[in-house]
């Protein structure tokens, strides 16, 4: 779900500044009758939500919701990844605007971060306590000038791995360990390049390694647009390619120089991480990387195991994110909430259904749902016993240590011209995967010299 919501997030951009442009805004829609029930329209569809299991899930939670309150009622509209950017840009220019958008993230809470309303007032009325939510939940969708939402779920990232494919090569799993130092980039490598085979099982430490007919690579980490796969490596401004007042792109910083390279090197000289043909390959599978066999170390979110970890050929468990060049781990996290559109009525009934949703009493059952963590400290052991049901041949204890690693500021967050500069940095994305020859420093100068254009030009009409 989550990689197509980044193959579509270019598409999001341009239907936005289509609204900008022909001057649409939101008409109120007239309040309800007295007497008649509140409708609060959950609007899913930028994030997940939409399979069939979950929808009959969401279906179940209306009803729960319904029959507990006599004034408010509940509905959830789920609509296609595909086609959910032109259904809501429609909905809120005319007088239909959804009381609350989600689960969603960082990214399109970011993108459209104009149409969602500031919850402060509402927190502050009744003086909600926020101290139960995990503290990155509470920061990451957070402005100085608006909070999108109270915290739903958090999706922490770490390596998932095919321990037969350890077997066959006679290799050591990774640690488990996330005070063990020795599992670094090098560390990383050196399992990777072991676990790469041609389809004559060479590795590329062998004489006769063939780079052309490899059907299996050692690591991928390339469900993530040009930002994530950059934080890891521990620029200053970790996930945000801007200095802290937005105005000077740092996209050419020696952190990120140095990571472009290491996976640079790792695609075209080492071969343990799969190139664009490589990647359509594996795509034309049907599979994700990491089902179909192809990838023996796959990084990604907890939002991957509803997705990837069903009725899987092989035994796989998970580990910590290596450790960076400078001895630094900082592993991505994401963060879904529900927003309030700004323009929809029905608004505090509508805070009344983001509560319930969050309560200790249904965080956990919602965010079986959705794959994600609840964002509650204190559900942790009831979500804890449901991943030990559900995936009960993995370390569990590397999901929630995880937590504590996160990239601050996110590659996620909101940036000036967020979907320009998304497109900017994916073209040197781009480069990365299908140019072998490409001069990296010249390629992250000329990045940086293109998004310091789009700053200056944003903070010139301001």
């Amino acid at each position: 779900m989550k990689h197509k919501l980044f193959k579509i997030v270019a598409l999001l951009v341009m239907s936005s500044m289509l609204l900008a442009a022909c001057g649409g805004t939101a008409a109120t829609q007239a309040p309800a009758q007295s007497g008649e029930k509140q409708k609060v329209t959950i609007f899913v569809g930028f994030g997940t939500g939409t399979d069939p299991d979950q929808v009959t899930a969401q279906e179940e939670l209306a009803r729960k919701f319904n029959e507990s309150h006599e004034n408010i009622e509940m509905e959830f509209l789920i609509v296609p990844n595909e086609e959910a950017r032109e259904r809501f840009l429609a909905m809120v220019s005319r007088d239909n605007a959804p009381q609350l958008v989600g689960p969603h993230g960082t990214s399109t809470i970011a993108n459209f971060k104009e149409y969602w309303e500031d919850i402060t007032p509402y927190i502050e009325k009744e003086n909600y306590d926020m101290s139960d939510f995990y503290g990155p939940a509470t920061t990451i969708n957070k402005y100085p000038d608006l909070d999108a939402g109270l915290p739903l779920g958090l999706y922490p990232s770490f390596l998932f791995y095919n321990k037969d494919a350890f077997d066959a090569a006679g290799l050591p799993y990774p640690t488990h360990d996330y005070t063990d130092t020795s599992w670094n980039l090098d560390a990383l490598r050196d399992l990777a390049i072991q676990l790469t085979l041609d389809t004559n099982d060479n590795t590329p430490n062998d004489a006769d390694f063939d780079p052309s007919s490899i059907k299996q690579w050692g690591y991928a980490d390339t469900w993530t647009d040009m930002r994530g796969q950059l934080t890891m490596f521990g620029a200053p401004d970790q996930g945000r390619p801007t200095t802290d007042d937005y105005k000077t792109a740092t996209f050419n910083s020696p952190e990120r120089v140095f990571g472009f390279q290491w996976l640079h090197d790792g695609i075209w000289k080492d071969h343990f991480i799969p190139d664009a043909n490589g990647q359509a390959a594996i795509d034309s599978t049907g599979a994700d990387p990491f089902g179909s066999g192809q990838v023996a170390i796959w990084y990604s979110h907890t939002w991957f195991m509803s997705e990837g970890l069903n009725e899987l050929p092989f035994a796989f468990d998970v580990a910590p994110l290596f450790y960076n060049q400078d001895g630094e781990r900082i592993a991505r996290i994401h963060a879904d909430l529900f927003t309030m559109t700004k323009n929809a009525t029905n608004k505090d009934a509508a805070w009344e259904v983001m509560k319930w949703m969050v309560a200790p009493e249904q965080i956990v059952d919602v965010c079986k749902i959705y794959g994600c963590l609840p964002a509650r400290k204190s559900t942790e052991e009831d979500y804890l016993n449901f991943l030990k049901e559900r995936y009960p041949t993995i370390d569990h204890s590397v999901i929630f240590e995880a937590i504590n690693y996160l990239d601050n500021p996110h590659h996620e967050g909101w940036v000036p011209e967020w979907g320009k500069v998304n497109d900017t940095l994916n073209n040197v994305l781009s480069i990365l995967y299908s140019d072998p020859e490409a001069d990296v420093q010249a390629v992250m100068d000329q990045g940086n010299e293109d998004l310091q254009k789009i700053l200056d030009e944003y903070w010139a009409n301001q």
